[in-house]
């Protein structure tokens, strides 16, 4: 548990899910020392840290510098990190160059295993990120105003299973799935790509699904669905939006529902059938 006097870090990507966290943990009386990993989201929570900078992520060893110097003993993983950068040629320090070598793939797990082996090297303790964000998982059942339809249970049911598998296999958590075939996998192009492709696919009336790895580690990853998400579905013309139920995190929940109700679209929290 944090102590109100402590001064934690927060390696934080992209999207609102880092600010949360930070003004969390602002709001428990801990000062937050963020390093954002691009630019562009530093603007956004330097009013809420007590100490905040800008590095690439191909550079480690600034990063924990950076954190010692600053009095950190804790760090917390927030928001979207951006694999791509891998395969894009930048310069990497030299603990990068160590990093790329000893991993054995660019799975997301595998590379965030890596890190926070590499973290606690370092002398720096990971925080899960459910200790700040805990109010955000998903409740099981509905959410909004519509049900999902006795008749489409099934198809739930089965793209649930689906996506538990590609998660399980780490190669992505989102599915699109429709009359019992599935549609679109996430891979590297994120959600909202998947669901767009998978809803150009399928037409509309499609199941889009969000789950959780299996044996999720709550220090990093843990999936995240919001109003944008929703955005996409509305667009794609999906009918039901399905997340796992105590292990998915519901960004402004208030306006996701709202905008589901809005749309139509079905929403609510699943879990296996081993689970219930």
């Amino acid at each position: 548990m944090s102590d109100p006097r402590e001064r934690i870090g927060l390696v934080a990507g992209t999207g609102s899910l880092a600010v949360e966290f930070a003004s969390r943990a602002r709001e428990r009386g801990c000062e937050v020392v963020v390093v954002a990993l691009s630019a562009s989201d530093l603007d956004s929570l330097s009013d809420i840290a007590t100490s905040s900078a800008h590095f690439s992520p191909l550079q480690p060893k600034k990063i924990m510098a950076f954190f010692h110097s600053e009095g950190v003993r804790r760090v917390g993983f927030a928001g979207k990190g951006e694999k791509n950068l891998l395969f894009q040629g930048l310069k990497f320090d030299f603990e990068a160059l160590r990093f790329m070598y000893r991993v054995k793939n660019l799975a997301d797990i595998t590379i965030m295993d890596e890190v926070l082996e590499f973290v606690g090297k370092n002398n720096l303790e990971v925080i899960p990120q459910t200790e700040f964000l805990d109010h955000l998982l998903a409740p099981e059942g509905q959410f909004g105003k519509f049900p999902i339809p006795a008749g489409e249970e099934g198809e739930v049911r089965y793209a649930f299973q689906m996506a538990r598998e590609i998660a399980r296999l780490d190669i992505g958590q989102t599915l699109v799935a429709k009359k019992g075939a599935v549609v679109a996998v996430e891979a590297m192009e994120g959600t909202d790509e998947t669901i767009r492709r998978g809803c150009a696919l399928a037409g509309t009336g499609a199941v889009v699904c969000k789950v959780a790895r299996p044996d999720q580690d709550a220090r990093y990853d843990i999936p995240t669905v919001g109003p944008a998400t929703l955005k996409v579905v509305k667009e794609g013309g999906a009918s039901i939006l399905v997340v796992e139920a105590g292990a998915t995190f519901l960004i402004d929940k208030e306006a996701l529902i709202k905008d589901a109700d809005a749309a139509g679209i079905a929403l609510a929290g699943w879990r296996s059938e081993e689970e219930k």
